[in-house]
């Protein structure tokens, strides 16, 4: 007589995944519902046609400062030709943007520089 295989039960080593299918599925429904459709807007931009700049425009002056060196358009001076070269370009006479000294520090700068 046939004797039929016993049948395998689950151990505790596998998964159960009955109910793995159920979950997909509503992960998938969860997933597209909380998706937004919206078109990514941007904006249309004019670019500047790039001519070039006038030559006998002068240049913005900027003294860096760094540790203890002072350079004047990264040009090493010392504080009296400093307050020489500044008094030179008369900035009091000037008007709007054309009075603008740019200063920058970096690293160890006393504050009395």
């Amino acid at each position: 007589m046939y004797k039929r295989p016993k049948k395998k039960q689950l151990g505790q080593d596998a998964i159960p995944t009955t109910s793995l299918a159920d979950m997909m599925f509503l992960l998938l429904i969860f997933f597209i519902m909380t998706t937004t459709l919206a078109r990514v807007t941007g904006f249309v931009s004019d670019m500047p046609s790039g001519q070039k700049g006038d030559p006998s425009q002068q240049k913005t002056p900027s003294v860096s400062l760094h540790d203890e060196k002072i350079s004047l358009n990264d040009e090493g001076i010392t504080m009296e030709e400093l307050h020489k070269r500044l008094a030179a370009l008369r900035l009091d006479l000037k008007v709007g943007d054309a009075k603008v000294v740019i200063v920058s520090a970096a690293g160890r700068v006393n504050y009395q520089n």
